[in-house]
């Protein structure tokens, strides 16, 4: 059997919206079995630092991925919030898997996604990470594959307003990789979205996993980044998904100004201000 790891990490979690992503999980994993038999492993890492919440998280992980023949969860609670890619990093180091899938708790995968994504990376052994096809919910896609990104790019996405937006317009498309098809493979994408991401569990470890100095937001610039020094990382539209995305930096100047924080680390440690 091909051994698959899963990490979803979790905050005090909007547990209807995590049901359904475990659930999809679970389905995607039970289609895939007949064809490509996985021994899969899912590791629930809850950073809430809350017993009640850890409680709910661990009953909404029982009831929607009930264990099966090579198919299991784990429940890791951590000792502290540390930030979304150290939580990912108790679970990478657990890891004994052929491929590991970092995925986000709003996400939910269409049934066919990880026979699709995991065919194509045994085909396609240059290929590190693999990153899917995201739409919304309304079915619309969002352009997620993105190269390096620069401190005018994050402050133009951040906090320009419109008229400037629409001045830097050529930047912001070029960044958005927008000048690719996405109806095709891309090649070389340097900023993975971090909301599914399927890597060879090996290169992932031997890279460090996430760098713990981003507590949220850019880690996955960063891993992409490294990602690119060693293999391919590609986007790959018949792996297909679905996303919420709640835009939490859009709607919070807290959240906003841990983007500002990763921001700064990103450009200390890449460089690029234009």
């Amino acid at each position: 059997m091909l051994k698959l790891s899963i990490s979803i990490v979790v905050y005090k979690p909007d547990l209807e919206v995590l049901a359904r992503t475990l659930c999809s999980v679970h389905e995607a994993v039970k289609t895939a079995q007949p064809d490509l038999p996985l021994d899969t492993i899912l590791f629930l890492v809850d950073n809430s630092c809350d017993d009640s919440w850890s409680s709910r998280v661990e009953s909404a992980l029982i009831e929607s991925f009930p264990p099966d023949v090579g198919l299991r969860a784990e429940l890791i609670i951590s000792s502290e919030n540390g930030g979304y890619g150290r939580a990912n990093n108790l679970a990478i180091e657990k890891a004994e898997s052929v491929y590991h899938l970092v995925m986000n708790p709003d996400v939910y995968l269409d049934s066919d996604a990880v026979i699709k994504a995991i065919s194509y990376m045994e085909k396609n052994e240059s290929v590190g990470l693999l990153v899917p096809d995201v739409r919304g919910e309304d079915g619309v896609r969002h352009f997620l594959c993105k190269r390096n990104p620069s401190l005018l790019i994050m402050f133009l996405r951040g906090f320009a307003p419109k008229w400037l937006k629409y001045i830097f317009r050529k930047i912001l498309l070029r960044f958005e990789m927008k000048d690719k098809d996405y109806e095709h493979d891309i090649d070389g994408v340097e900023f993975p979205t971090g909301c599914f991401m399927l890597f060879r569990r090996v290169l992932l470890q031997k890279l460090g996993g996430f760098d713990p100095d981003f507590f949220m937001y850019l880690e996955d610039a960063d891993i992409g980044r490294r990602m690119l020094a060693v293999a391919n990382v590609r986007y790959v539209p018949a792996v297909r998904i679905i996303h919420r995305w709640a835009r939490g930096t859009h709607n919070s100047w807290r959240l906003r100004w841990v983007t500002i924080k990763s921001a700064f680390i990103y450009w200390r440690k890449w460089g690029g201000i234009f």
